[in-house]
């Protein structure tokens, strides 16, 4: 949970309906680094935790930067964090390494779709410090819904990112396809950032091109959930010896907690990997967007917020 106090030291809108923040130790001190496609978890006051995927270069340690985009069905996080303005209080984690990049690996391919550009922004500098190559390309719905339009045009950027605005819902898939076309054969591992059906698309052109091994994805929010085959649930804590109910179209995070069970949470969508589980008897259904196949296929940790069971019981370590 988010312990570390950072102060608001600026606020700039870069859209209608996103803000860039920085976030710096009270004291002026420098921050811990933070590796690329790293996250802070942070809290307004006695609201909602959220993730925010950090911009920063290695060499950052000003302050932690992020992007939030107002939601329109915000359940308090994004809003409050809108309202914040420079001098004000929030807590926040330390980066946590979510979206790691294989430095290995070939060139670097960054596809990012509105507001997930924020990680792959992170992932550039890191990049360039490295001397290792890429090329970032952002999609947006228009030039002016596009943040950072003005920063992946200045120096640092040229010649490296290119941005994609305006495009129909045809037109995206096709380009995604020759972007991610032209890298095939050469090492090349994408990173992919966005809402779903832009991850969608990109998935299905990836897996032709490159291959599932060099694809790696970061979901900033979930498809609607599938809930036609949800049934009654039995869920045993083995920890605690207690039996809990589930009935078909509540999630298991929501009767945890609704029974006193404490279990970390942030997005209760499967994106952010807070409220991972570990698994001691039973098979679960995944649906979340944050485990990997083969976490999946171990089956000992799920996440609780979205996931389920394949039979009628799962046990807990809670």
């Amino acid at each position: 949970m988010p312990r570390l106090p950072l102060a608001v030291a600026a606020v700039r809108r870069e859209t209608a309906d996103i803000l860039a923040i920085d976030l710096a130790h009270p004291a002026g001190r420098s921050l811990p680094p933070a590796p690329a496609g790293a996250h802070i978890r942070v809290r307004v006051g006695d609201g909602p935790v959220r993730q925010y995927s950090l911009m920063n270069g290695p060499d950052d340690a000003e302050a932690y930067r992020i992007a939030v985009k107002l939601e329109p069905a915000s359940r308090g996080g994004s809003a409050a964090m809108h309202r914040l303005t420079p001098g004000d209080t929030v807590l926040a984690s330390l980066p946590v390494d979510g979206f790691p990049v294989d430095w290995r690996a070939g060139p670097l391919l960054l596809l990012a779709g509105g507001i997930g550009v924020t990680p792959l922004l992170g992932m550039a500098r890191h990049a360039m410090a490295r001397g290792h190559p890429f090329e970032l390309h952002h999609f947006a719905r228009s030039a002016e819904a596009a943040a950072f339009a003005d920063t992946l045009q200045s120096g640092e950027f040229a010649g490296r990112a290119s941005g994609h605005f305006g495009l129909d819902g045809a037109a995206v898939p096709a380009r995604l396809a020759a972007i991610l076309g032209r890298a095939a054969a050469s090492g090349t591992h994408a990173y992919i950032c966005g809402p779903a059906p832009f991850m969608d698309a990109a998935r299905t052109a990836g897996l032709l091109a490159l291959g599932a091994d060099a694809l790696h994805f970061e979901y900033f929010s979930a498809g609607e959930a599938d809930a036609g085959t949800d049934r009654d649930l039995t869920v045993r804590l083995g920890l605690s010896g207690r039996t809990l109910a589930v009935p078909a179209g509540r999630s298991i995070l929501s009767v945890l907690l609704e029974n006193g069970v404490e279990v970390d949470c942030s997005c209760m969508e499967g994106v952010c990997g807070m409220c991972v589980t570990e698994v001691l008897a039973g098979e679960p259904d995944h649906r979340d967007h944050f485990l990997s196949e083969q976490a999946r296929g171990a089956g000992d940790i799920m996440t609780v917020c979205v996931s389920r069971a394949r039979g009628p019981e799962l046990t807990l370590a809670l």
